[in-house]
């Protein structure tokens, strides 16, 4: 009986392995095309909508008394709106190469698993909180994306904790809508968990001056941003380690200049 039993497990333990590594394979093959697959989806998007910057003429610049200091991203926003009615605007992230559309949902879960166009998608869309203020009027606007292994989307979040010095010569992200441009300035990185008391909203100054204090005091990044007028901000989303994680990156952005078409 022992023989026999040994037996069985000659052959059922490697075959077990087998089985195991076969899947693991297929898990990240299936992992990897579905990566290809939605940065593929957004190159299209943005190859559609012009969302790349183009080099002014030098006989226009030349014309123009007062440039404008927005990175000339020429973003067909109109067209974009007509694709999505809730396009909310395009966040460009020139020192992580983050460039993107930014849609709103009736809750924080549909575009988790849907590209701008509603298709399913595992990489899903960048999207504002649900609850926020369409026009990026509100104190603190939190917008979330995911953290791909490939780069895209919030993928490069997580180099910022190990050099954050990568956005110290261009600390600036901006939104694009369809008649303006908000010019951002990093003043904030750092790791928290989903339920923490940094996901919160507020209007009160004091509730302001606490929540940027912290933020300053546990940031991996020595920021040289003014705060002194308590501009809006807007907090960058996603997670950190291993998938279904609690753990999070937050990029913490204060409103430094406004810019009309």
């Amino acid at each position: 009986m022992r023989e026999k039993l040994k037996k069985i497990f000659r052959i059922f333990v490697p075959a077990a392995l087998t089985v195991v590594v076969f899947y693991s394979g297929y898990q990240a093959l299936t992992a990897m095309l579905s990566e290809k697959r939605a940065k593929e989806a957004y190159e299209e998007l943005a190859f559609k909508v012009g969302a790349y910057q183009k080099e002014q003429p030098q006989e226009m610049q030349e014309e123009v008394s007062l440039p404008k200091l927005y990175p000339a991203l020429e973003i067909d926003t109109g067209k974009l709106k007509e694709m999505n009615e809730d396009f909310r605007g395009w966040l460009y992230i020139p020192a992580l190469s983050v460039s993107y559309p930014v849609v709103q949902g009736e809750d924080n879960d549909y575009y988790l698993k849907r590209s701008f166009e509603g298709e399913k998608l595992n990489a899903g869309s960048i999207f504002m909180d649900s609850g926020a203020s369409a026009d990026w009027s509100d104190r603190n606007t939190f917008v979330f994306g995911h953290n791909m292994r490939d780069g895209s989307m919030f993928g490069t979040f997580k180099l910022l904790l190990k050099d954050a010095g990568i956005c110290a010569e261009n600390p600036y992200f901006y939104i694009y809508t369809e008649d303006t441009v908000y010019t951002y300035e990093i003043f904030s990185i750092y790791k928290t968990k989903s339920d923490s008391e940094r996901y919160m909203t507020f209007s009160a100054d004091e509730t302001y001056d606490a929540y940027v204090e912290w933020a300053l005091e546990n940031s991996v990044y020595e920021s040289q941003a003014v705060l002194a007028e308590r501009p809006n901000i807007v907090s960058l989303s996603t997670c950190y380690g291993s998938a279904g994680g609690s753990r999070r990156v937050l990029i913490h952005g204060a409103l430094i200049r406004t810019e009309v078409f």
